[in-house]
């Protein structure tokens, strides 16, 4: 019964180092800003930022 308490501590050390690694990686992973918005084409030329070739 001696080998068993470490490995339940080890067991139990290793769970919540793995919990703490998820929700670190987790938050480290969000996205929390908004990306600026990309000015590719001249506006009065453009439809929605996607300039229309050929007529209209």
């Amino acid at each position: 019964m001696k080998f068993a308490v470490p490995g339940l501590l080890s067991g139990l050390a290793g769970a919540i180092l793995g919990v703490i690694a998820v929700f670190g990686i987790t938050a480290g992973a969000q996205q929390n800003s908004i990306p600026a918005p990309e000015t590719t084409a001249d506006p009065g030329s453009s439809l929605l930022g996607d300039v229309q070739y050929g007529s209209r």
